[in-house]
C-alpha cells in the first residue's frame, strides 16, 4: 500500500502534535473475524478466522487549537496490532500505525481511522508460497476503521470497549501480486486512564468564519509502481494534475480538477499483450487523462484529500472508467504543500503517489 506514504503521515503527525498536553490513556483490543472476498481470486485464501490484538497509545485534545474545537475534540495515537490468519499462506501481520479518534453520541461512539506500516511473515515466493497473492512483498500498508463503544473511566481508572474493526493490508501495487486482505472483526477491549481525574476541555473560542476565493493548484506527482502480470518489473510513473479548490469552511473544501498520467508499467503490460494478438495489432496508448472531483479535511497544516476520477481519454480501457484517490497533504506554508496519495481502482490499489504542488 503505501509504506513510503505512511512514513511521511508519521513523520508529519508526530512533528504537527509534539507539543500537545499529555492527557493520555492506553488500550488493550482483542479481535476475531473473517477475511472478505473483494476480489474472486483471493477464494483460496479464506481458510481460516484470523484472530489478533491491538495495543493503542492515545492523546486526547482540549481546545488549545482550532481544529481540536471544529471535530469535537477528537483523539490521536499510535497503534501495534498483531494478526495471526491461523493459515501458513497469509502467515501473520505486524504492523504499527498512527491513528484518530473521533466522538460521537456524548463521547461513547468512537470512530478510529488509522495507516500505518505492516510486516508479513509469509509473503509471496513464486517458489516457496506461489498461493500468497495478497502480499508480494514482506512490507506492506495498513489501514484500519474501527466503530467502537467505549466507557472510560467504569471502575477506577478502567473502562471497556468493544465494537467492530475494518483491517486493510496491502503494498499499494508497488510490487506485484497485490491482491491485499481486507479483514472484518468484532473486537472487546479494556482501557486505562494515566490521570486519575478527568481534565476539562478548554474554553470555547468563537473563530471568525473562514471566507477565501478560489484558488488555483498545480501539482506533480510521481512513484514507481509494477503490472499485475508477474515478471515485468516496476517502472515509473508521473501525474500532472492542475484543479481549482473553494473552501466553504475551516474543516470542508472543494476541488475540482484534471490529471494527466504516463505510467510505464501500463505501455510494458500493454505490449506483452499485444505478443499474443494477431500481427498487425495496433497497440493503444498508455496514457491517460481524467477529471475528477475533490474533498479536503484540514487539521491544521495536515489536510486528507479524497478524490474520485473520471477517465475521459483511457484508449487501453486499464481498470475501468472511475478511479478513487486519497491520503495526506502536509503545507508548508500558504502556498506550498507535499503530498502522499494512493490510487485505486476499486479494492485494487493502482499505486502510491508523491507529490509537491503549489496553490496561488
Amino acid at each position: 500500500m503505501r509504506f513510503g506514504l505512511l512514513l511521511l503521515v508519521l513523520f508529519i503527525t508526530f512533528g504537527t502534535f509534539s507539543q500537545e498536553r499529555d492527557d493520555a490513556y492506553v488500550a488493550f483490543d482483542y479481535h476475531y473475524g473473517s477475511i472478505l472476498k473483494h476480489n474472486k481470486s483471493v477464494g483460496h485464501l479464506i481458510h481460516a478466522h484470523p484472530a489478533g490484538v491491538m495495543l493503542s497509545y492515545n492523546v486526547r485534545t482540549h481546545g488549545n487549537k482550532r481544529w481540536h474545537q471544529e471535530y469535537n475534540y477528537p483523539d490521536w495515537g499510535v497503534s501495534f496490532l498483531f494478526e495471526d490468519f491461523n493459515y501458513d499462506v497469509l502467515g501473520k501481520n505486524y504492523s504499527l500505525g498512527f491513528h484518530y479518534n473521533f466522538y460521537f453520541l456524548k463521547r461513547n461512539l468512537q470512530l478510529r481511522v488509522g495507516q500505518g506500516l505492516n510486516y508479513n511473515t509469509s509473503p509471496f515466493n513464486l517458489e516457496s508460497n506461489f498461493k500468497n497473492i495478497a502480499y508480494g512483498s514482506s512490507i506492506t500498508g495498513f489501514s484500519q476503521i474501527a466503530l467502537q463503544y467505549t466507557k472510560p473511566r467504569l471502575v477506577g481508572n478502567f473502562g471497556v470497549r468493544a465494537g467492530i474493526i475494518l483491517l486493510h493490508h496491502s503494498n499499494g501495487g508497488i510490487k506485484s501480486p497485490n491482491t491485499g486482505t481486507n479483514v472484518f472483526t468484532t473486537s472487546v477491549g479494556v482501557t486505562y486512564d494515566f490521570n486519575e481525574n478527568k481534565i476539562e476541555d478548554n474554553q470555547w473560542v468563537s473563530y471568525e468564519k473562514l471566507k477565501e476565493p478560489i484558488h488555483y493548484n498545480l501539482v506533480l506527482r510521481a512513484g514507481v509502481n509494477e503490472s499485475d502480470i508477474i515478471g515485468l518489473g516496476q517502472h515509473p510513473f508521473f501525474v500532472l494534475s492542475g484543479y481549482a479548490d473553494k473552501r466553504l469552511s475551516y474543516i470542508h473544501t472543494l476541488q475540482l480538477g484534471v490529471d494527466f498520467f504516463a505510467s510505464q508499467f501500463l505501455k510494458e503490460q500493454l505490449a506483452y499483450r499485444a505478443i499474443f494478438k494477431p500481427e498487425g495489432t495496433v497497440i493503444p496508448d498508455y496514457k491517460r487523462a481524467a477529471v475528477f472531483l475533490g474533498h479536503e479535511f484540514k487539521f491544521g497544516k495536515i489536510a486528507i484529500p479524497t478524490h474520485i476520477g473520471f477517465y475521459v481519454y483511457n484508449p487501453s480501457n486499464f481498470d475501468g472508467l472511475t478511479y478513487i484517490r486519497a491520503g495526506v497533504k502536509y503545507y508548508i506554508n500558504d502556498n506550498i504543500f507535499g503530498v502522499g496519495t494512493v490510487k485505486t481502482h476499486g479494492f485494487n490499489a493502482e499505486t502510491i503517489e508523491f507529490g509537491i504542488g503549489y496553490r496561488l
